[in-house]
């Protein structure tokens, strides 16, 4: 009988095995498709990765005045989508930005400490899409202005504006200003600082946590909770055999292994830490 089930277990680890490889070798490759205003509608493409955004929205935007933009970010995030926008500081009180209407919405937003022009803009989808080009989100670059948008699939080129933005996002970017924008908008400041009254812990087993438990507490789509749930099977096809020997095998072997996932990051990490989530195995 023992012989029996080792014989089982290994003919299923050789099946995932190929499958793994042969899901690899049909990755498309790496490709640019390029937008250009007044003919192409890249506002359109934008709002199409938007809406397709299952983990997170990472935005540099050195100027953010388009509402019709503004409104699937915020169907994104209630859809449990991690929106973060970073702006250059003239967002703050410029008459037609959609940074205080956005920062009202709930989205998170920091502003850049560049004491002359952050120019960035660009947007990382899920570490899946990247959007990027001359093209500011604004209703002139659609429709008067000559610009172009990038869409890029490439992962190293995705990786390396990731870890830009990271950098942006936890050291360029100015705390009294982007403290001024949420005093004009009207809105508790959520940053931590020194003084503020620490976040109550909570707890959760990413190996037997429920999805309604890993949205509840990670506070992340129904897409990703389930991705968590399914690794590191996530590749193959969810059949009896591969839900047993997961189950066999265990999840994630430690907390960080989360971050084998591409569409969690540095710093959906350095959030739970700030809101006091503590991420165990057992």
């Amino acid at each position: 009988m023992f012989q029996n089930k080792k014989q089982i277990k290994i003919t299923i680890l050789l099946l995932l095995t190929i499958i793994f490889i042969s899901q690899f070798s049909l990755f498309p490759l790496a490709k640019t498709e390029v937008y250009f205003s007044l003919s192409d509608n890249p506002q359109k493409e934008i709002i199409k990765n938007i809406n397709q955004a299952e983990a997170f929205i990472n935005i540099a935007m050195y100027i953010f005045t388009d509402r019709e933009i503004s409104l699937p970010l915020i169907k994104a995030q209630e859809r449990g989508v991690k929106v973060r926008l970073y702006l250059d500081k003239e967002q703050v009180e410029y008459q037609y930005s959609q940074s205080r209407f956005l920062v009202q919405k709930g989205i998170k937003t920091r502003v850049s400490s560049n004491k002359y022009i952050m120019h960035n803009k660009f947007a990382i989808i899920d570490n899946r899409i990247l959007l990027t080009g001359s093209y500011n989100w604004t209703f002139s670059a659609n429709n008067r202005n000559d610009e172009n948008l990038m869409v890029i699939n490439d992962p190293e080129v995705i990786a390396r504006y990731q870890n830009q933005f990271e950098k942006l996002w936890f050291d360029k970017y100015n705390l009294e200003r982007t403290r001024q924008l949420y005093q004009i908008a009207k809105v508790d400041f959520p940053f931590m600082s020194s003084t503020s009254p620490k976040s109550e812990v909570q707890i959760i087993n990413i190996n037997t946590a429920s999805q309604d438990e890993l949205i509840k507490i990670l506070k992340i789509s129904e897409t990703l909770a389930q991705k968590i749930i399914d690794f590191p099977f996530m590749s193959f096809p969810r059949t009896r055999e591969s839900i047993i020997l997961r189950d066999e095998l265990g999840g994630f072997k430690k907390p960080k292994n989360l971050l084998q996932l591409r569409e969690i990051t540095n710093l959906e990490w350095e959030e739970w830490e700030e809101e006091g989530i503590v991420i165990t195995i057992q």
